[in-house]
């Protein structure tokens, strides 16, 4: 008998993506299930690990005893970016168990960017690491990542809360956690030219983010734009906690998606 599936999207969006945690904290202490994880960037690391099987106590203190400035490694800007990732790579590796898709406890899929054909693919066989490391391949900032011949960037540059990987993978309820920019005004005083740079994308990838929001059933939308800077770490325990709060605000929410879908809470 084929069961009702429910996937969650893991939105990128640097650290504010430590929310993820936080959102899985909740769902999993209310027993919501979760048959099917996609993520994007920061979305792909946090669900991969989680996939993988490891505990959510042990990925919280990973976020917020991590100094991300100790895994960074020089690149070559002409080899397309100012940072390598095989640093942060190994550390999910070893987070992930060194995971290959096909073992991992929950079904996972890694939205990553072919740069040369400019679309969004999703990345389902290998070692998670590797597909992760595709998928939070920032363009100019890592260097793009190669698998089986092609070069993939960040997956939030298209697919900024990887929703439409979950319908296509089977999933009937869809729960997405977007973490980057959703509009409005943002204190721009005292920005540098690095920051505007940043400034300027999650504007571009809001305007792609509003076309895939109908994809979700539930939309959970963390308010973390206090972060800024790719590798802030030092905010980790106010947007876990952040992630808790709009987690536990959208349970009727989620109760309710679930029981049209004819889906049992678990546990």
């Amino acid at each position: 008998m084929e069961y009702a599936k429910v996937g969650l999207a893991l939105g990128a969006g640097s650290t504010k993506g430590f929310a993820h945690i936080g959102v899985l904290q909740v769902l999993e202490e209310n027993h919501i299930p979760i048959d099917l994880v996609a993520g994007s960037s920061i979305g792909a690391i946090v669900g991969g690990i989680y996939a993988a099987g490891t505990d959510l106590r042990l990925l919280e203190r990973f976020a917020l005893q991590i100094n991300l400035r100790e895994y960074l490694d020089v690149g070559r800007p002409r080899s397309g970016g100012l940072l390598r990732g095989d640093r942060l790579e190994e550390l999910i590796a070893l987070l992930t168990h060194r995971a290959d898709f096909a073992h991992t406890r929950i079904p996972f899929y890694s939205v990553a960017v072919d740069a040369a054909m400019g679309e969004a693919v999703v990345l389902h066989s290998g070692p998670v690491s590797r597909a992760v490391r595709a998928s939070m391949s920032i363009p100019g900032i890592f260097m793009p990542v190669e698998i089986d011949g092609r070069m993939y960037v960040d997956g939030g540059v298209i697919e900024r809360i990887p929703c439409r990987a979950l319908r296509e993978a089977g999933a009937d309820v869809v729960i997405g956690v977007d973490v980057g920019y959703t509009g409005g005004y943002y204190d721009v005083s005292g920005m540098n030219a690095y920051e505007y740079i940043n400034r300027s994308i999650d504007i571009m990838q809001w305007e792609m983010a509003k076309l895939r929001r109908e994809d979700a059933d539930v939309m959970l939308v963390p308010q973390v734009l206090f972060v800024r800077g790719h590798f802030d770490t030092k905010t980790a325990r106010e947007v876990i906690e952040e992630g808790r709060r709009v987690a536990r605000e959208a349970l009727p929410e989620i109760r309710a998606a679930l029981e049209r879908a004819g889906i049992p809470l678990r546990g």
